[in-house]
């Protein structure tokens, strides 16, 4: 891959970030540094850059205007509007496009995604979305804007899907590992999602070790915050979203116990959110849609290495 395709940000020996624009505003790297060793968040590799689009495990990719599938009938990656049907892949279509860099600093970077005669074909809608990432005291923020320029209705749910690394460096063991999640309600759902049960939970560690089928979902989260903490390495990561209320679901996946990542995803609503219209964002001409994120890279003290309820 072309060295001109990566956007670089660097908040002195504090903090860094790697973006690739034109790969769909794809974040690939965010990393602090202690004691001058730098810590590593976000899984990624060359290799994997080089397989884009056919496949995008690594980094931080976009879900616009769509989280997970949507199916209309029998006929998966469809939704309905307005009495015609489109086609729609996985996660939406705006980590394929392109993205257009419209501010540049050293620390801090924004990256605009609009609609054009190709997003039109498959999702006839009017958008400006514009993500802002900046290193501020070495935390890595992003913030998103979705704005409706268009005469007509907006409507789209929206995440992002992290791949953390785990273990955190060669030092850690993924066998230990664990992610904290607050109170809150686990979710199934009943049938192609057109239904869904809620459990309450309280708050809980989940191995990061353990295999589980499909993807893990929660709501009502007493905080919108989680961390994932690596006790061999003494190193953990927290993603915090309490910037961004309409952020109602987490959504938790990893391939395989042996894969290098393990993803922790922030979703304003749940797969198929088109035909259900649970959760959906509308926005009318003229709205905006905004919402925070941060992450930090956090180098743990004794008492936030042990856990005692691991599951």
């Amino acid at each position: 891959m072309s060295p001109d395709v990566y956007c670089y940000l660097q908040q002195g020996k504090k903090a860094k970030a790697v973006l690739a624009p034109s790969l769909g505003g794809w974040l690939l790297g965010y990393a602090r540094s202690f004691e001058e060793r730098w810590e590593e968040a976000l899984y990624w590799s060359p290799a994997v850059v080089d397989r884009y689009p056919q496949e995008m495990y690594a980094g931080n990719p976009v879900l616009f205007p769509l989280v997970s599938k949507n199916r209309v009938g029998e006929r998966e990656h469809h939704y309905a509007w307005e009495d015609r049907i489109y086609p729609l892949p996985q996660h939406g279509l705006a980590r394929r496009r392109p993205w257009a860099v419209v501010r540049q600093e050293a620390e801090a970077v924004t990256l605009e995604l609009t609609d054009d005669g190709d997003t039109r074909g498959v999702y006839p809608f009017s958008f400006r979305y514009r993500l802002t990432y900046r290193l501020e005291a070495g935390r890595l923020h992003w913030e998103q804007r979705v704005e409706n320029p268009g005469p007509g209705p907006l409507p789209f749910s929206s995440g992002f899907h992290p791949y953390f690394y785990v273990p955190l460096g060669p030092a850690g063991r993924r066998t230990e590992g664990w992610v904290h999640l607050p109170r809150c309600r686990a979710v199934t759902p009943v049938g192609f999602w057109e239904k869904t049960r809620q459990t309450d939970r309280p708050p809980f560690d989940l191995s990061v070790n353990k295999p589980f089928e499909g993807t893990l979902f929660f709501t009502e989260l007493e905080r919108r915050e989680v961390t994932l903490t690596d006790p061999t390495r003494g190193v953990g990561l927290r993603l915090n979203w309490e910037g961004a209320p309409a952020y109602r679901y987490l959504a938790l996946w990893t391939r395989s116990p042996e894969a290098p990542f393990f993803c922790l995803e922030p979703w304003t609503a749940l797969p198929n959110s088109f035909t259900t219209r649970d959760d959906l964002v509308v926005l009318e001409p003229g709205e905006v849609f905004q919402a925070a994120f941060w992450l930090d890279v956090e180098r743990l003290e004794e008492k936030d290495l042990t856990t005692k309820n691991n599951n």
